[in-house]
């Protein structure tokens, strides 16, 4: 629902009926063409007119699958012009081939299918994209200078990859052979096209690094795949494999290599540090997400008290600000700050510094107003186990103070200490390690035998999740010394084993079914862990934005917004649809939460029927929340009426904005 207002109005990504006319037309000649080339004739025999409709269905699914006949092309960037283009045939390519070998047409001429669709992608640049293609355009050339240092430097590392590739394999820097000679002459070919078309030769070593190298890794797929499939669908035999892909190869490695080099010691120049301190980096910002959680946070926040009734101490006060925590005044600050300490009867508090969970299991049931533990919860292995065991021994309403350290802070630590490349190397191989090994079956096994469960990595969103599941609600948040400090006051007991959350690829999610009970519905998981049991907190601090969604949703993955832009997460609903728990089309199942927010009569109509796979709202696409029920209670009034009529015309609407439109999961 992010392009709303603009696929609304029309401005973007309209489907283009011309473009996609004349691409056929395209193809259908370079078919014909290519077979005359081949046969010396027009006459189709049975097996290619049986082939034509598998031809041209591979076409448009690949057309389809890359949006290249809308209209969304920026003239300023010629890249992203041409990019349709390009992926659309080698989509085209793949899907071909896969069918081919599938049916086992192996009558059909490699020369024809290939070389159709060779014919058929230079006619397009030529024809339908010329306008934008990067050669002849002055207007688009983009602010780096062409760097001919770096043109001369490529040319001297492909020769030189080229003579010692064949020196290993001939024993020799003589070629002999004139099949090399073409070969030599075919990769700087190749070589030149690939890094004109990336734009590889503008470099810029002020760049973050990965963004830097990722044409010259784009140019080398390029390279390999039209040499692979020039080579394959020719048949082309009689060279060493060996000595093209080595030489590709091994100029790669090079050129990354002084590349590499060439980065870092343009970062030590700009860098206004010693030299022997190259791998300290200046201080960074602090993360976002972290930050705006605790400023949202301190909006919310007031002085919590354990009594209605008046309780006046000041013992325990005096005991923490000039014995516990007499030396971290920020930290008795924040406690004081936070809780109505006088409320609090000093007899039922406990404060620890201590990471061993036989502390807390000695104590008796709900014996504590209020219980302190100065060490981080990323010390205890069974962190559930830890934090149901102070639920147990506080009484409800009391409270728990204690800290943890996120894993965005942990990005922070690294950006802190190193340059920005080693610092994102370093957090990969720690992500990996402190993230990943602990949640697979066997890796985990061999993460706590060699780290005891010590120094756990968990995110924003898992730490406040965790302490929610197990029985808590925050009272307030606060960051100091890189931790995030918390108070929570106790609201239920935790819950029975069948609530534990899964870390699991694939999940089920709670919603409201026909007739307002509850249904699961299967999802990839695009959240981190535990996010499930803050969806209530998040909607009251965030509310929603004007399309209906909670703004600033910490708790979606990188790696989950690109699932939702792909529609990757709701592809197990289609398990639901299958067990009829949903139907094709219909409004889309909440949770309680969201159902609660919207109006009586609307919630009374969405439970007479089945909720949906595809929900109205991306065949109307409304700009906000209000649109939104105006939607559904359009296609529920119609779905009343005539259901079948209405699914199909919400079905076909839907679907022509999902391909054409780039509507995305919600």
């Amino acid at each position: 629902m992010q392009d709303v207002n603009n696929l609304k109005q029309g401005k973007k990504g309209s489907f283009n009926p011309f473009k996609f006319i004349v691409d056929g037309l395209l193809l259908l000649f370079a078919f014909i063409f290519a077979f005359f080339l081949k046969r010396g004739n027009v006459n189709f025999d049975g097996i290619y007119i049986k082939f034509l409709p598998i031809y041209f269905g591979c076409w448009l699914i690949s057309c389809i699958f890359t949006s290249k006949f809308s209209e969304n092309i920026k003239r300023e960037r010629a890249l992203i012009s041409l990019e349709p283009y390009v992926f659309s045939a080698f989509y085209f390519t793949g899907l071909l081939s896969l069918i081919i070998y599938g049916l086992e047409l192996y009558n059909l001429s490699r020369f024809i299918i290939y070389g159709s669709i060779t014919i058929y992608l230079l006619l397009e640049i030529l024809i339908i994209s010329g306008a934008y293609f990067p050669f002849f355009r002055d207007d688009i050339v983009e602010k780096k200078k062409l760097s001919l240092k770096l043109i001369f430097t490529e040319f001297i590392l492909i020769t030189a990859g080229f003579f010692i590739i064949h020196y290993l394999k001939i024993g020799t820097v003589i070629i002999s052979s004139k099949t090399y000679h073409y070969i030599l002459i075919f990769l700087y070919l190749l070589w030149f096209f690939a890094a004109l078309f990336t734009h590889r030769f503008h470099l810029n070593l002020r760049e973050e690094y990965f963004r830097m190298i990722y044409p010259f890794f784009k140019s080398y797929l390029i390279t390999l795949s039209i040499f692979s499939s020039i080579i394959f669908g020719l048949r082309i035999k009689g060279f060493s494999r060996f000595l093209v892909f080595g030489s590709i190869g091994i100029y790669a490695f090079m050129e990354l290599l002084i590349l590499t080099v060439g980065y870092l010691f343009k970062h030590a120049q700009k860098s206004d540090i010693p030299e022997i301190d190259f791998f300290d980096a200046p201080l960074l910002s602090e993360d976002k997400v972290v930050n705006g959680i605790i400023e949202k946070e301190r909006t919310w926040q007031e002085k919590y008290s354990l009594r209605k009734k008046k309780f006046k101490s000041g013992l325990i006060r005096e005991k923490l600000s000039r014995v516990y925590l007499k030396r971290f005044p920020e930290i008795f600050e924040y406690i004081d700050n936070s809780i109505d300490l006088s409320s609090v009867n000093i007899i039922k508090t406990e404060i620890m510094d201590m990471g061993n969970p036989y502390n807390v299991n000695i104590l008796p049931d709900r014996s504590l107003e209020l219980f302190i533990n100065l060490r981080e919860l990323n010390s205890f292995r069974q962190l559930n186990a830890y934090i149901m065991e102070v639920n147990r021994i506080l009484r409800k309403d009391g409270v728990f103070i204690g800290k943890f350290e996120p894993c965005e802070r942990r990005f922070f630590y690294f950006k802190k200490k190193y340059p920005m490349f080693f610092a994102r190397l370093f957090y990969f191989f720690d992500f990996i390690w402190k993230r990943i090994f602990p949640k697979l079956p066997l890796l985990k096994k061999i993460y706590f035998l060699i780290t005891g469960g010590q120094n756990r990595v968990f995110s924003m969103a898992q730490g406040l999740g965790r302490l929610y599941y197990c029985g808590f609600e925050i009272i307030s948040l606060e960051e100091l010394d890189n931790f995030v400090w918390f108070a929570l006051k106790k609201v239920k007991k935790p819950p029975k084993e069948e609530a534990a959350p899964s870390y699991g690829f694939l999940f089920k999610q709670k919603r409201i079914g026909k007739g307002g009970g509850f249904i699961y519905i299967y999802k990839v998981r695009t959240m981190h862990a535990y996010s499930e049991f803050i969806h209530k907190y998040i909607y009251e601090r965030n509310k929603l934005d004007k399309k209906g969604k909670i703004m600033d949703d910490f708790r979606i993955t990188s790696w989950g917004k690109i699932f939702r832009m792909l529609w990757i997460d709701e592809l197990p609903m289609i398990f639901n649809w299958l067990r009829r728990d949903v139907k094709l089309v219909g409004v889309r199942p909440l949770s309680e939460t969201f159902f609660n927010t919207y109006p009586e009569k609307l919630q009374k109509e969405r439970v007479r029927f089945k909720p949906g796979l595809i929900p109205p709202y991306y065949a109307d696409m409304p700009g906000s929340i209000e649109e939104v029920w105006d939607s559904e209670e359009r296609y529920l009034e119609s779905y009343a009426k005539s259901p079948f009529k209405t699914d199909l015309k919400y079905f076909f609407k839907a679907l022509n904005n999902i391909i054409f439109h780039h509507a995305k999961s919600s």
